[in-house]
């Protein structure tokens, strides 16, 4: 079979690699799309823990070609949906409840192979059966939608809440929708690319904002008059983060939900802080609700086919990368 693999930061190739065998609890599952997330991008130019070589990919939809001996809530030729973060089980954090923040957690596609190959084994225990209507390229958003679905529950919307997002990638594209079915009454939406900007307007979006054209903490308060109830950041950039910050109202609620690198740095007033009642609340991957977000996609809840704009054959996944890099494409997919 073949697998892209990140060899070091940087360093991209396209091997040939032996088809892996189930263990007696594992599944072999045959990809058939990954999407490229921007943790791979991050994985790729060093900024995001792996453990190097990797084939990266961890949003990835697929059918079981092989099971384990001990395997038996899955069988042969079952659509699939893979939960790709590992936890022990036994650690602290696990024993309260808070599996993602695992003391060992351990992810398919950062520590272990993930997606971008045709074939992976997977532990049987984190891959959920997909029901029949759903295709296979569009239930490879399940986990990008599942760390939404926790990122809403953090930030804790309420009936008639006026509702900010920062970015129209995927990611704004799905806490978009999301945010409109947790009841928020006006949603908001700042992206500067044209197209993603009128994909958030076809997807609900009340008003959308161009912050290199417009003064969008001018039109916030025009809206909404003291401020937005929440905001959610989803672009990854300190500036966006200390935008965030100001543009909630007095006892407002900030949810840090894109991946800034490591090193970035945002300057917080304690005071404004304490002044102001602000909430401030990191969302970090997707804590058992990979089965929320298949129900959502299944039943047309949550759109997101035309996310998808760009499709790649594995042959061609340095390509993707780089598109994704780029910042211009929705969501891109590679189908091995």
């Amino acid at each position: 079979m073949k697998a892209a693999v990140i060899e070091s930061p940087g360093v991209i190739r396209v091997e040939e690699r032996e088809v892996p065998q189930a263990g007696p609890h594992d599944v072999v599952v045959r990809v058939a799309a990954c999407g490229v997330c921007g943790t791979d991008v991050h994985i790729l130019h060093g900024g995001f823990r792996a453990d190097y070589p990797v084939i990266p990919g961890h949003e990835y939809a697929g059918t079981v070609a092989a099971v384990g001996e001990h395997v038996t809530h899955l069988r042969a030729g079952d659509a699939v949906v893979v939960d790709p973060n590992i936890h022990c089980g036994v650690c602290p954090y696990c024993r309260r409840g808070l599996i993602h923040l695992c003391e060992n957690l351990t992810a398919l596609g950062v520590n272990l192979p993930g997606g971008f190959q045709e074939f992976c084994r997977v532990p049987a225990k984190q891959v959920y059966k997909l029901p029949a209507n759903l295709p296979l390229a569009e239930a490879a958003l399940v986990e990008p939608l599942a760390c939404c679905v926790h990122g809403i529950d953090r930030a804790n919307i309420q009936v008639a809440d006026r509702v900010v997002i920062l970015g129209a990638g995927s990611i704004g594209l799905l806490l978009l929708q999301l945010a409109r079915l947790a009841g928020a009454h006006d949603v908001l939406v700042s992206e500067p690319v044209p197209a993603k900007a009128a994909l958030a307007r076809r997807l609900g979006a009340d008003c959308v904002v161009d912050p290199t054209s417009t003064d969008l903490g001018a039109t916030v308060r025009e809206r909404t008059e003291i401020g937005a109830d929440v905001v959610i950041e989803c672009v990854g950039n300190p500036r966006t983060v200390a935008q965030a910050l100001d543009l909630a109202r007095r006892g407002g609620r900030v949810v840090l939900f894109g991946v800034n690198p490591k090193e970035a740095e945002v300057a917080v007033r304690p005071y404004d802080v304490f002044l102001n009642e602000l909430t401030i609340v990191g969302s970090y991957v997707n804590p058992y609700t990979h089965a929320r977000a298949i129900e959502l996609l299944a039943s047309g809840r949550v759109q997101v086919r035309e996310l998808i704009s760009h499709r790649f054959p594995l042959a061609q996944f340095a390509q993707a990368m780089a598109l994704a890099a780029g910042g211009g494409a929705v969501k891109v997919l590679v189908e091995p």
